[in-house]
Formats: C-alpha cells, sequence, structure tokens
C-alpha cells in the first residue's frame, strides 16, 4: 500500500469524522491516524528492503569464451555494466589459454545481446608494478567529462585476485585507459584479516560527493575460506581509507576491519562472504553477496550489515544454462546490476569451474 493512498484514507477521515468528534476523541483519532501512517510507512519501507527476485535468463549465457588463441580463450568472468547514451557497456575479465588476464568490453542495446568490441583487450598489465601480470574486476564511474575505472592488479602469474586496486582515466568507455603509476588500495601486512589478496567489489559515488569502495579480502586466498567484506572511503576517489574500528586494535583487526564476516557452523555462507553488488536503499544500502549462491544484506549506515533472514535469495538452480550442463562444482560469483525502466538485469559469472561463461537473470521492480 502506497504512501500516497494512506494520504487519501486520512483525507477523507478528517473530512467526514473530525466535525462529529469531540477534543479528547479528535486527539485519539489523531493519535489512532498517526500510528496508521507509521504503521503503513513501515510496510512500505520494508517492502523497498526485501530482496529482488530474480529468475534466469532462458538464452544463457549471454558471453562466452573467444576461439583457440585468441586473447580470451579460457575464462570470461567478473562482468560489470553501465548504460550510457541508450547503450549498454559490459566490462569482463579474461583469461586465455597461456594464463594471462586482461579487460574486455561488450556492448548491447538491449541487455541480452552482447557483441565484443573489435579493439579488445582495453586495459591489460605492463608487465612491471603491481600490475605486471594482469588486471581485472573492472568497476567503472563518470566524473563530469572523465571516466575511472578501477581494477584488481596482480604482479605475478596466478588465476586467484591480485593484492592492489588500480585506478585508470579515459574520456571514452573504449580507452584509451591511462592507469596510476601505483595502486590506489592494497592488502595490509602479514597479520592482518586481509593480508593476502583484495577482491573488488563495487565502488559507489554518494550524496555528498565522497566515495565508498567494498572489498573482499582474506588471509590466504587458496584456501578460498573465512573470506570477509572489508569498506574504504576517499573524499576524492584517489586517496583511500579503510575503515578501522576503533575499539579493536589488536592484530589482525589492528588495521582495518571487515564490515561483514562469514556465517557460523552450517550457515550456507560459513566459509567466505563475496561482496558483488551494493545497492542504495531510501533509508541506507543494499548488498548482495555470494557465496555458492546469492544473498543480501541492508545497513542504514554502510558499515553495520544485517543479512536476510531467507538466504540465499537466488541459485543456480535457477539459471536455465547450468541445469542443462549439471556443473558437479557449482560456483556464483560477480553478480552486477543494471537497472533499465522497470526490470533490474543481473550478470554473473560461473568461476573457473568447468563452465565458463557470463549469464544474466532478470528481476522486476515493483
Amino acid at each position: 500500500m502506497s504512501l500516497e493512498f494512506n494520504a487519501t484514507i486520512i483525507s477523507h477521515l478528517r473530512r467526514f469524522l473530525f466535525p462529529a468528534l469531540t477534543l479528547m476523541g479528535k486527539l485519539i483519532v489523531s493519535l489512532s491516524l498517526f500510528l496508521m501512517l507509521l504503521f503503513f510507512a513501515g510496510c512500505h519501507q520494508n517492502q523497498l528492503q526485501a530482496p529482488l527476485k530474480f529468475k534466469g535468463y532462458e538464452g544463457n549465457p549471454i558471453l562466452t569464451p573467444g576461439e583457440p588463441g585468441s586473447w580470451d580463450d579460457l575464462y570470461v568472468i567478473n562482468a560489470f555494466v553501465l548504460e550510457d547514451k541508450d547503450t549498454i557497456y559490459l566490462f569482463y575479465t579474461a583469461y586465455n589459454q597461456t594464463g594471462s588476464r586482461a579487460l574486455g568490453l561488450a556492448t548491447s542495446v538491449d541487455g541480452y545481446h552482447f557483441t565484443k568490441f573489435i579493439g579488445n583487450p582495453i586495459l591489460t598489465g605492463d608487465k612491471k608494478g603491481y600490475d605486471a601480470f594482469g588486471v581485472a574486476q573492472a568497476q567503472v564511474l563518470k566524473e563530469d567529462s572523465l571516466w575511472v575505472l578501477y581494477f584488481n592488479g596482480r604482479e605475478i602469474a596466478g588465476f586467484s585476485s591480485g593484492p592492489s586496486i588500480g585506478r585508470a582515466t579515459a574520456m571514452a568507455l573504449t580507452g584509451p585507459w591511462i592507469k596510476s603509476e601505483m595502486p590506489v588500495l592494497t592488502s595490509e601486512s602479514l597479520r592482518e584479516w586481509d593480508s593476502d589478496f583484495i577482491y573488488l567489489g563495487q565502488v559507489m559515488k554518494i550524496e555528498d560527493r565522497s566515495y565508498i569502495m567494498y572489498y573482499t579480502a582474506g588471509k590466504d586466498v587458496l584456501l578460498g575460506n573465512k573470506w570477509s567484506v572489508g569498506m574504504a572511503t576517499s573524499k576524492d576517489g584517489i586517496n583511500w581509507k579503510k575503515y578501522n574500528d576503533p575499539a579493536t586494535s589488536q592484530h589482525p583487526l589492528a588495521e582495518s576491519d571487515p564490515v561483514m564476516i562469514t556465517g557460523e557452523g552450517s550457515d550456507w555462507d560459513a566459509d567466505l562472504v563475496l561482496c558483488c553488488a551494493v545497492i542504495n536503499l531510501p533509508d541506507g544500502f543494499g548488498m548482495y553477496y555470494s557465496c555458492g549462491a546469492l544473498g543480501y544484506a541492508t545497513s542504514a549506515d554502510g558499515i553495520h550489515w544485517k543479512k536476510y533472514y531467507d538466504n540465499p535469495v537466488y541459485t543456480l538452480k535457477s539459471d536455465p544454462y547450468w541445469y542443462k550442463m549439471l556443473s558437479k562444482d557449482p560456483t556464483f560469483q560477480g553478480a552486477k546490476f543494471l537497472f533499465r525502466d522497470s526490470l533490474c538485469f543481473m550478470y554473473y559469472d560461473y568461476g573457473h569451474g568447468d563452465i565458463s561463461a557470463i549469464s544474466m537473470a532478470v528481476a522486476e521492480i515493483k
């Protein structure tokens, strides 16, 4: 029930009931109507806070590896999407058979059918410095006439996420992209909770024109357990400061603190929480995160998160393509959202298992 409808009801009650009431009666009815309005407003907010209900696209996958010998012939993962001038741009991470990784771009006019950019890859490693081996996990923002791309940098060979976040700028989404000489955010010392790697989750600009970055990190990327979500803030998008709770001063929480940790015991997310997407809500933020499926959490301040009681909210059993492939090791990661009219498009991948592709699901925005 909308607040507009609630206001109409109150208007009619005031018109027909108030003239016949005593002063005390008016006060009682006014209080009742106030409480009623609060109730309806609460219902409305709860509806907005609820997770979206996604349905897997029957035409999945929407992006697959290239032909043998091409720069993206092994894995295509980590989709990021945005719309500019009626064109949808999908940035993705790709590995080839030699093990190198880079960022590519594909475009679409409807969100379902994509064509890879002929000038791919759009960003590669420099064979020196923090991104010597390659780049991954694009996050793109518009800054006036400039595009800003955040990415994960890895210095040595390997398929896992690296320990550095870099920043690149360009006048056009197709590039050329100019990278920062130094990373803007890195892992911490060996004794800290985020000592081994940083997986870039979401970078967003908020109302006061400052920035928030959410990332997943951990002590050992190869073990794949106890990965937590961290947060960093910045006033200019270049200089970042990790969230650090002053109440925790001992390692592994001496230098910074996670804002979301794994579940306990037999919880579905007891191994790791991988930040996928963070969205603005009327009274805070919503986070979608993965651990073999998609979970949901909400927060009023972006720091303290409450996980949805009925997680997970989307599993690969809802994906027609995965279901047909009958993967023995289902992995769900990298979900990113595109809001378009009354629909929300979610793009995700299957990790590094026996399926490598980017797929999508759609939800109605009510």
